[in-house]
């Protein structure tokens, strides 16, 4: 602790400066694409999450009665679809399970009412709309993908950000230059975090520009919540260098998602990849045998240790997961 200066004898007393409050922490919390993404990783999350809302039931009902009553009577798949506002809450369920019961008839008509989307005034009832339809198509495979190609360009921002979600996890190999593309536009929008969905359709799809673009974000000093999960994920050598100096310039206490991240990166590229970044950061006298026991100290943590540290990176939502969000044992 620096120690008080004592004032001068009969000099000036100085008027004390006022302390400037501390600013206040960052939190970082998942964004609505990443969100969207966890509950659509398989039809198990799906299925958990909307048997974890309808717990909820009862005081949802006198909400969503009207929509859901609605949504079941709804008589073929074109009213159905063109019922998708009403999606929400128990008015969700309801129309997913509606959903279900049509075959692929149904992805010609999302097709239709996505090019209208764009035009619906009100941003939350557009969003939404978007929301549902798209997810909707995540469940129709390869026919979902051409719908989500063919109508990437009449969405707004947000609608192309989830398509890119969607496309990467139906593994849409043909759309990765249209992801790199998109991100691109939207990579220096800071208000917004559209840039993370192409960014999960990317890593997805296994593309190795994801890895530039995460080395780029984090020496940019990028603070986002998904950034050390996406490194984990698909973070390669280009990544080392900026995470160690980054960790560098923090307290240990603050950097468990670096090391975890690293830890994946280096199990990734391998001892000899690892070392080679080590030297352009690391001073020339320092002895190599130094190096060498820190990447063997690394590499002596199993990769599964940063997986089980990025979980819903990983695997998406668990019961588990529910559970917490819900606040039940």
């Amino acid at each position: 602790m620096a120690k008080r200066r004592r004032s001068r004898p009969g000099g000036r007393r100085r008027r004390p400066t006022q302390r400037k409050s501390a600013p206040a922490p960052v939190v970082r919390v998942p964004s609505a694409l990443t969100f969207f993404r966890f509950l659509l990783t398989d039809l198990r999350t799906r299925d958990l999450w909307h048997k974890a809302t309808s717990l909820l039931k009862p005081v949802l009902w006198m909400r969503d009665g009207a929509a859901v009553k609605q949504v079941k009577s709804a008589k073929t798949a074109e009213e159905l679809v063109d019922l998708v506002t009403l999606a929400s809450g128990l008015g969700e369920t309801a129309w997913r399970e509606r959903m279900r019961q049509f075959g692929p008839e149904v992805v010609p008509l999302i097709s239709e009412r996505l090019k209208t989307v764009k035009n619906i005034r009100d941003k939350d009832t557009r969003h939404m709309t978007f929301e549902k339809l798209i997810a909707e198509l995540r469940w129709r495979g390869d026919a979902g993908a051409e719908v989500l190609l063919e109508r990437f360009d009449g969405l707004d921002d947000y609608g192309k950000s989830l398509a890119c979600v969607v496309l990467g996890l139906l593994g849409a190999q043909a759309s990765a230059d249209q992801l790199w593309a998109f991100y691109q536009e939207v990579e220096h929008n800071r208000r917004e975090t559209y840039f993370v969905g192409p960014l999960w359709g990317l890593i997805d799809l296994k593309d190795e520009r994801a890895g530039g673009a995460l080395a780029d974000l984090l020496s940019e000093g990028r603070d986002f919540y998904e950034l050390f999960g996406f490194l984990s994920l698909a973070g390669d050598a280009r990544a080392v260098v900026p995470l160690l100096v980054g960790a560098m310039q923090k307290p240990q206490e603050e950097n468990m998602d670096a090391a975890m991240a690293l830890l994946s990166i280096v199990h990734r590229i391998g001892r000899d990849a690892f070392l080679a970044e080590l030297d352009k950061v690391v001073l020339p006298e320092e002895p190599r045998e130094d190096r060498e026991a820190f990447a063997d100290e690394i590499l002596s943590k199993p990769a599964s240790v940063a997986e089980e540290y990025f979980a819903s990176f990983y695997r998406g939502l668990t019961p588990e997961d529910m559970a917490q969000v819900f606040g039940r044992d």
